[in-house]
Parts: structure tokens; C-alpha cells; sequence
């Protein structure tokens, strides 16, 4: 796809969602090539986006394959031999070994096509050792035998070509915003921010923040724990995010006595939800099960030191200079991670409150170029 920059690759997208955290990168893609994007679901199914807002971003005209039905939480979707018959597609990029995925490998194989073939996994090595059943024999299968698979890091690459297939491509892109399209939101929240420091009374208070859905597989029992143990008077812990588990953490607060150092915030998106990277100095992802973990970029972008759990995949992105990683299942190594965190910190001055330095240690046009050239 290099001869894309004088004739532009003809490009077939099948992805199941559009969320905030893909925009730049279907974005990208439209840009650099003659894209058709579709997508199976109008929304994010466990987490509904503002998809009004995420639309006005777009560069493009999404699609969508609203023929089909659903088959244990998987969109099965027809339309999809008819795109590929009549589109005339160079490269068809899927998600996962899922139905369009199968559905395209099968059309190519049975008809000859000499479209190339990649689909997106957004395993992380964890969640690779746990496939099983039909969902490793078809992870095995196709992806020895499509053109190759885009992952999170190299690291997932070369442990699924190491423990499944030498001959599967692995090819990498994180799942991370455009560093400049984001610190660009990031900078226009700034007056959010501060406006937040007065309201919630957080002049000079040390802030460690989690920005997730409040459910069982984020682990927020063990941080809601672990932060208790912290006996800094000047630190509070900021909880973005809403779910079923709210009142449950919030009762846990209560009983652990630590009520007037947690705020509960809910659901937040865009400038507000940039509004709290640009405040706290510490993020926390401490998830028992995640795939990636698209807000571990956010934070980093935003400046934060981010303590991340060994199970995210953008556990990646973390080096010695920008966080740290624990064992979720840990929770005195956790309290040990943020009592460490905190003392490399400064308390908060609205003051002086300004867009940080970015703490990512690549860019997103330097991970999406290099993986242009390699389709």
C-alpha cells in the first residue's frame, strides 16, 4: 500500500462499533485510502457512546449492516458477500475472528479474490492464553492463513506467533488517539479544569483518578481497598465512570471511612471527561480482564503517571519514566504502587494548571505509517 500516496488502495472496513478511541484511526485510514467503513452496531452495545458527538468527528460517511442478528453477544450481519463481490476491494480489514472475518477469509479462498486479508485483534497476551474451544481453533486457523493480524503491541505478536503459528504476520498498532487531535481537546478543557478544582475543593490535594465503567472486571473493590490504606490527608481518589456497581463502592467507601477523599463523578465524555486528565497527576487502571484499555493513553497524553494492571494489553505503553504495573489480584502491592506514585508528585495549583507534557512513548502517526506501509 505504498503506491497509495499516487493511487489510493481501494479499502473494505468491517468493524462492529464505532468508539471515541477509533475515531482517529478510521479517520486515518479515509485519508490515506479510498475507504468504505461498516459497521454492525449503531453503538457501542454495553456502552453507549454520544454517538451525536462521536459522528461530528468523523471524516467520513460510516456505514452500516443492520440485516442480521445476534448470536451469544455476536453480531452475525449479512450483506457482506455482496460487498465484497461488487467492491473490488485491494485490502479488506475485519475484527477479531469473528463473522466477518470467516465470511471474508471463506469468500476469498472459495472465489480466487486477490484482496489482501488482515483482521484487528485486540487480544492482549493475557486474554490470548485464555482463548479456548472454537474461538482458539478459528483464532489458529484464520489467522495463519490471511495476510496478517494487526495487534496490540509486538509483545501479543510474538507470543501468538510463538505459542500458535510461526507463519501468522503479526503487524502492530496500539489502540491510541492522534496525540495532536487529543492534546488539542485536552488544551481546550483547560478552564473545565479549573472550574472542577473549585467545585470539588481540590487545591492543593494530590488527585488519582480512574476513568472506566464501574463494573466487577475493573477491580474497583481492591483499588477502593488499597487507596484506604494511603494515610496522605491531602490525596482523593476520582472515580469517572457510572455502571451497577455504583452504590455497591459506594456503601465499600463508606465502610472503609475514607468517604470524604472519594468523589463518584459518573459518566463523562469529550472536554469534561479530558477536563480530569488534565488534573490528576496519578491514573489507575487496575482491571482483572482487559483487552487494552484505551484510557491508559488518554492519561498519558494528559500527562499522568499511570499505575497500570500486568493484565491490560496497554500495559504496553508503560516504561519506567511515565508508570508502573502491579499484579490486580495484589492489593497491598496497589497501596505500595500509589503510596510510591504520590511522593513523585506535586500538589494541585489552579494557579498553574496547564497542558503537561505528553508521557506516551510514540505517536500515533509513527505506529499508523509505519503499519500503512506494511498492508
Amino acid at each position: 500500500m505504498e503506491k497509495n500516496l499516487k493511487i489510493k488502495s481501494k479499502v473494505l472496513i468491517l468493524h462492529p462499533s464505532l468508539a471515541p478511541y477509533r475515531v482517529d484511526f478510521f479517520n486515518k485510514l479515509h485519508e490515506k485510502c479510498d475507504a468504505s467503513i461498516y459497521f454492525s452496531y449503531r453503538n457501542v452495545p454495553y456502552l453507549k457512546y454520544n454517538q451525536e458527538h462521536i459522528l461530528s468527528q468523523l471524516q467520513f460517511v460510516p456505514h452500516y449492516l443492520d440485516k442480521g442478528f445476534d448470536f451469544r453477544n455476536r453480531p452475525i450481519r449479512f450483506g457482506i458477500i455482496k460487498l465484497l463481490s461488487r467492491g473490488k476491494f485491494d485490502v479488506v480489514i475485519t475484527s477479531e475472528f469473528s463473522h466477518s472475518t470467516i465470511v471474508s477469509y471463506l469468500y476469498k479462498v472459495i472465489f480466487r479474490k486477490k484482496y489482501r486479508l488482515y483482521t484487528i485483534s485486540d487480544d492482549s497476551i493475557y486474554s490470548s492464553m485464555k482463548r479456548s474451544g472454537i474461538r482458539a481453533f478459528l483464532r489458529t486457523t484464520i489467522s495463519k492463513n490471511i495476510n496478517g493480524v494487526i495487534y496490540t503491541s509486538n509483545d501479543v505478536g510474538l507470543y501468538n506467533k510463538t505459542h500458535f503459528s510461526d507463519k501468522i504476520n503479526a503487524l502492530e498498532l496500539p489502540i491510541i488517539h492522534d496525540d495532536n487531535i487529543f492534546r488539542k481537546k485536552l488544551s481546550d478543557s483547560l478552564s473545565i479544569s479549573i472550574e472542577n478544582i473549585k467545585k470539588y475543593d481540590l487545591e492543593h490535594k494530590k488527585i488519582v483518578l480512574f476513568v472506566g465503567r464501574l463494573v466487577e472486571v475493573k477491580n474497583l473493590d481492591v483499588l477502593i481497598k488499597a487507596f484506604s490504606k494511603v494515610v496522605e490527608d491531602n490525596c482523593m481518589l476520582v472515580l469517572v465512570g457510572d455502571g451497577p456497581l455504583r452504590q455497591e463502592l459506594v456503601d465499600l467507601v463508606e465502610s472503609n471511612n475514607i468517604s470524604d477523599r472519594v468523589l463518584f463523578i459518573g459518566h463523562l465524555e469529550g472536554q469534561a471527561l479530558c477536563s480530569w486528565y488534565n488534573i490528576a497527576q496519578i491514573s489507575i487502571l487496575p482491571s482483572i480482564k482487559e483487552a487494552f484499555g484505551a484510557v491508559v493513553n488518554e492519561a498519558l497524553l494528559g500527562g499522568c503517571y499511570v499505575i497500570c494492571s500486568k493484565i491490560a494489553g496497554a500495559v504496553s505503553l508503560i516504561n519506567n519514566e511515565n508508570g508502573s504495573s502491579f499484579d490486580p489480584s495484589n492489593q497491598e502491592e496497589l497501596t505500595e504502587k500509589i503510596r510510591e506514585a504520590l511522593q513523585k508528585v506535586v500538589p494541585l495549583d489552579s494557579s498553574t494548571v496547564s497542558l503537561r507534557e505528553s508521557k506516551m512513548p510514540f505517536t500515533f502517526n509513527e505506529k499508523l505509517d509505519t503499519l500503512i506501509h506494511q498492508l
